[in-house]
């Protein structure tokens, strides 16, 4: 079973990308801001990570940049999922490290699917 993380400040935003992943039988955990989301990280591995940009305190693009400085995330696929659609925002998020955008609102099917190509792209690739 994958380990997906859901990181958004916004409870309704986690809760409906949870949603939509449990649609597909995927479990995720969640955190509402980015040094909730470095502790969990610190303590499991994830197999894909979404994170909101629009944070307090450290954005997503900055959590993702320290995601990558991460030996062990340094290949874990980052989808950002946020209102912010325009394309500095798609450039900014490419540029910090992310593999995907998704903007909101989202399709339930678009995150679902998504995430199941990130995971198993990221199980049948060879370990390097």
């Amino acid at each position: 079973m994958a380990s997906i993380l859901v990181v958004d400040d916004e409870p309704i935003s986690r809760r409906a990308i949870i949603y939509a992943l449990e649609k597909a039988h995927l479990q995720a955990a969640s955190a509402e801001e980015a040094n909730s989301a470095l502790q969990l990280v610190q303590e499991k591995q994830y197999d894909l990570i979404f994170l909101d940009v629009d944070m307090p305190v450290m954005n997503g693009y900055e959590l993702c940049a320290k995601l990558r400085a991460m030996p062990q995330y340094k290949k874990t696929p980052v989808v950002f999922v946020t209102a912010m659609s325009d394309f500095d925002s798609r450039t900014n998020s490419m540029m910090a490290g992310g593999n995907d955008f998704i903007a909101k609102p989202f399709l339930f099917i678009e995150l679902t699917v998504k995430a199941l190509i990130h995971i198993l792209r990221a199980k049948l690739s060879p370990a390097k």
